[in-house]
């Protein structure tokens, strides 16, 4: 596996150049939620994957919500195309490989730091924002239900309109986990709240 070599220096210039592209693409970003995120524990944050910027939207949250250390899981073929960003806390994950494990256990090494926020897309791989119902990739259970690390689970669901805008509105539904931890349960939790947003997001 390819493993981050997180620099503050590198992730401001990131952030900042993604800030700058945000306001030349996006009318809006607002951050939905009715959950409190306290300090003093990690969080694993489930987010829906449809773009090019999900990793930026993951950033923004740690910076704007979360206020912990910005990690994100990527696809090994697609990290090794952009290494530069391994420097921003991105590490890599190669499915149906023997790194497999060694990226889980990386995972929840990185959640038994208070300080830190691992993103991963359990839909594992890019797809429509109009597909509410993915199947979960099973491989994250093995960080979701590690007791070790102690985390907090937060579910997000990234949604974009124009309305009737030229640029678009980005709205980030952001919820607080307290279920069971199990596959079964946490997939039917994020769908359900994924239809809460949409019709939220169509009221």
């Amino acid at each position: 596996m390819i493993k981050d070599r997180y620099h503050p220096l590198w992730l401001w210039f990131y952030s900042s150049w993604f800030r700058s592209l945000q306001k030349i693409h996006f009318r809006k970003i607002t951050v939905i939620s009715d959950d409190l995120f306290s300090e003093g524990e990690s969080v694993l944050l489930l987010q829906n994957h449809f773009s090019y910027y999900d990793g930026y939207w993951s950033m923004y949250l740690c910076n704007k919500v979360f206020r912990r250390r910005f990690h994100v899981m990527m696809l090994e073929e697609e990290l090794a195309k952009r290494m530069f960003l391994t420097r921003c806390g991105v590490f890599s994950v190669k499915k149906n490989s023997r790194g497999l494990i060694e990226s889980l256990n990386y995972a929840s090494e990185l959640l038994q730091d208070p300080l830190n926020v691992v993103t991963i897309y359990p839909s594992g791989e890019i797809i429509s924002h109009h597909q509410q119902n993915f199947e979960f990739q099973q491989g994250f259970i093995r960080i979701a239900g590690n007791h070790a690390n102690h985390s907090l689970i937060a579910l997000a669901v990234v949604l974009v309109d124009h309305f009737s805008q030229a640029r678009p509105e980005i709205r980030i539904y952001l919820k607080k986990y307290s279920g069971e931890r199990t596959v079964e349960a946490i997939e039917q939790a994020y769908h359900s709240f994924y239809q809460s947003c949409v019709n939220k997001q169509t009221e």
